[in-house]
């Protein structure tokens, strides 16, 4: 039985996806590519973003959540808190389905820092980090990287990255 599951894994980890955008050359393909995994996404979509206003993005996610898939949302609490900066988070908290969780980063006293972390998971499955804000300039004007896997023992290891942030008060 042992055997068999380590073959499992093995076959699974040998037949994982892993792709890695430059953007913004990548950027349109990059955008597409989440857009449709945000939208296709069958049980939960968690997302840890510092800046977001991508309005296709936003479509996408509007579609997941009125198909039932719970989202959850750490993003920072200056960038996001009214869509004065064009933040679409605002929106996205009105919304059944989506739960949003605005934090800052760390102070030490004089300076209170940010939540600067860009990574989503899809179904505890897919994970994507990498230097892009979810905006317009993250992905058509700026130099950023983006890196998606849907290998397991990655993804785990972000998830429990995620459930730290959405724990902070």
């Amino acid at each position: 039985m042992r055997i068999f599951l380590i073959g499992i894994l093995f076959f699974i980890n040998l037949y994982s996806k892993e792709d890695i955008y430059f953007l913004p050359n990548d950027g349109k393909v990059a955008e597409k590519q989440i857009a449709l995994l945000f939208s296709k996404a069958h049980n939960n979509i968690k997302i840890a973003i510092y800046s977001f206003t991508n309005k296709v993005f936003l479509k996408a996610l509007k579609k997941a959540a009125r198909r039932g898939v719970k989202i959850k949302i750490v993003a920072d609490y200056g960038s996001n808190k009214t869509s004065r900066y064009g933040s679409i988070v605002p929106q996205l908290r009105k919304l059944r389905n989506i739960s949003v969780h605005l934090i800052d980063g760390k102070g030490n006293g004089r300076y209170k820092g940010i939540m600067h972390i860009k990574m989503f998971i899809i179904d505890d499955r897919v994970v994507s980090f990498g230097s892009a804000n979810y905006t317009y300039s993250g992905f058509h004007n700026n130099y950023e990287i983006l890196y998606i896997n849907d290998d397991w023992t990655f993804t785990r290891k972000f998830l429990s990255i995620f459930d730290k942030l959405y724990k902070i008060r």
